[in-house]
This record gives C-alpha cells, sequence and structure tokens, in this order.
C-alpha cells in the first residue's frame, strides 16, 4: 500500500560549473519536480556564470548554494550540509547532470513513495536504467518510446574478470548473453551505478562518507559507492525508473561532448579527467583494470569482495524486493 506522497523526503539537485545555460533552457524544460524542492550547487564557475547562475536562480526560486570545495562531490557535501541544518526532514538527495533527465512517469513520486514505505533505508545509493543518445542504446530509447522496456546502462562494473578489458560498462550490445537473465529486470544491487543520475542517502553519507576533492566529476560516484561497499552498505539499481543521457545538448552549449578529456577555455579541463593517479592512491588498483591489480585480502568480508567473486552470467549478486 502506498503511503501518502511526502514532497520533504526527498530534494533534487543539480551540480553547475559554467553551464548555466542548460541549466536555464535544457534542465528547466526537461526535468519535471512533481513539487518537489530543487536546488542548484555552483562548483566553482567564474564570474559571469556565477552573476548568471545566481540571478536565475534568484528569478524561479531556486536555493543557489555555492561549493565549500571542488568537483560533485564536494558538492554534494556542501547540500548534505545545508540538508542536515535546514531541512532535516529530507532523506535522500537525488542529483541529475545537466544531459540526463528522468523519462519514466511519476518518477519522483514513485521513488518518494519507496522513502516513505522504507523501503530504500538499507541502501547508501540508488541507480537507474539509463538510455543512451548517440550510441549503442539509441536503439534501447527508441524502443522505450514505442512502450518496450530495453535494458540500457543499467549499472557500472569494474571488479568482474569476465568484464570487456578495458572497458567498466555493463551494456547490452556488449553483454547480451549476460543481460538475456531476466534477474537484471528486477532491483538488484551494483557496485556503483552509472552515475549521470543517481539517488544519495543522507543519513549513510552523513555515517560513512568522507568527501575528497581529488575527483570532479568522472570517478566521484564511484568513490562514493566503494566506501559504501566497504561498509557492506549497498548501492541500488531500479531497472523500471528510466532516464535520458542525452550528452549531444552539451554541444548546443559549446561544451565537449566528451568533456573528460577536451579542455575549455578558462579551465585545464571542464569537469576534471577522467583517469589519473587518485583512484590508485585512495584504492591501491587501477579502476580500468581493477580484477587484475586490485589485492582482494584487503577487502575480505565485504561487499568489493563479494563482487569480486561473482560471477555475472549467474544474474546479480543479489535481487531486492521492493
Amino acid at each position: 500500500m502506498e503511503n501518502k506522497l511526502d514532497n520533504n523526503n526527498l530534494i533534487i539537485y543539480v551540480s553547475s560549473r559554467n553551464n548555466y545555460e542548460m541549466l536555464i533552457h535544457e534542465v528547466m524544460k526537461n526535468i519535471k519536480f512533481e513539487s518537489f524542492e530543487f536546488i542548484n550547487v555552483d562548483d566553482n564557475s567564474d564570474s559571469d556564470e556565477l552573476k548568471k547562475g545566481r540571478e536565475f536562480c534568484k528569478k524561479k526560486g531556486i536555493p543557489f548554494l555555492k561549493n565549500k570545495g571542488r568537483g560533485v562531490q564536494m558538492a554534494t557535501q556542501t547540500l548534505i550540509d545545508f540538508v542536515n541544518l535546514e531541512r532535516p526532514e529530507c532523506k535522500w538527495i537525488l542529483c541529475f547532470q545537466h544531459d540526463n533527465y528522468p523519462i519514466s512517469k511519476q518518477f519522483f513520486s514513485k521513488i518518494s513513495n519507496y522513502i516513505s514505505n522504507k523501503k530504500l533505508d538499507d541502501h547508501g545509493i540508488i541507480g537507474f536504467n539509463n538510455l543512451d543518445y548517440g550510441s549503442y542504446t539509441l536503439l534501447s530509447y527508441y524502443k522505450y518510446l514505442f512502450g518496450f522496456k530495453p535494458l540500457g546502462m543499467i549499472g557500472l562494473v569494474h571488479l568482474q574478470k569476465i568484464i570487456y578489458p578495458g572497458s567498466m560498462w555493463l551494456c547490452p550490445r556488449k553483454r547480451s548473453k549476460i543481460l538475456r537473465n531476466k534477474l537484471w529486470r528486477k532491483p538488484f544491487i551494483v557496485e556503483f551505478p552509472m552515475w549521470a543520475s543517481i539517488g544519495i542517502n543522507v543519513k549513510k553519507w552523513n555515517a560513512i562518507i568522507k568527501p575528497t576533492e581529488k575527483f570532479h566529476f568522472h570517478l566521484w560516484l564511484p568513490d562514493v559507492a566503494m566506501q559504501f561497499n566497504l561498509n557492506n552498505t549497498s548501492c541500488l539499481i531500479i531497472p523500471d525508473l528510466y532516464c535520458f543521457n542525452h550528452q549531444n545538448l552539451k554541444l548546443k552549449y559549446g561544451i565537449p561532448w566528451n568533456s573528460a578529456v577536451s579542455a575549455k577555455e578558462g579551465n585545464d579541463y571542464h569537469f576534471g579527467e577522467m583517469f589519473d593517479n587518485n583512484w590508485k592512491e585512495r584504492w591501491g588498483w587501477d579502476p580500468l583494470y581493477a580484477h587484475k591489480t586490485i589485492d582482494i585480502s584487503k577487502y575480505k568480508g565485504t561487499l568489493i569482495e563479494k563482487f569480486y567473486n561473482h560471477d555475472l552470467e549467474s544474474g546479480p549478486l543479489k535481487n531486492i524486493i521492493l
């Protein structure tokens, strides 16, 4: 039985950095907030962009926070510090990149009901079924529009030896044999979700996460997820809730499609490098070749060890009933 909808248990936010035209023209158009509160956290934009963002948010009545540090992980901490003081009734925050938005009907209402019914209390992160534009899952997006329920980028795995060398993506084209297992269509736990659209449990974050400025964008969420996994707090994928990852939107606003490796004037990298030595220093393995470089004996008794030893062909490590 569904509880009466509680609009206070959930906050939606974006972390903006020199991309306020996308906030104004894309985020506000594509994300249907369903009367839930929306907050913007500015991640060290330059002065002109900062002014533009502040004025727009003031006009729309959107709370505008300045990142206390640098990067999306610290922006999330900035929001959670605000929530702890100003919105103590909020239990979950949902983060969306400017080119990613929900396409399932009543997306936020459904999540809010799960929260109200305490279905998500044990999980640190929730992720969704992401359909991508311009690559291998574009066909899946069109299938969705015609009423089918395709599997897109439902999660990211990197500890598995079965995964294609050099890739963390679990996607239909390269993993069709694995994903034919119907267990992937039920809610399941994963190493970490696709980071373009995720939910974070505020209470679990407060108890477990130690944020860092080392991951500006790429790997910020996997680092959070590994901290949860280390503490046996799982990340959950809800595959019947869909998001559309429309990366080509960035090109309309002069932002490189692959912002990890393309320089933007005024910044060494728009969001930060994708792979460098920070992950190895923090976790002790190469994120692209984790199964070959990790010393799994250091993680005995944790979800990290369980994911390492799990055979994906048998289905997810665990399904969850919601």
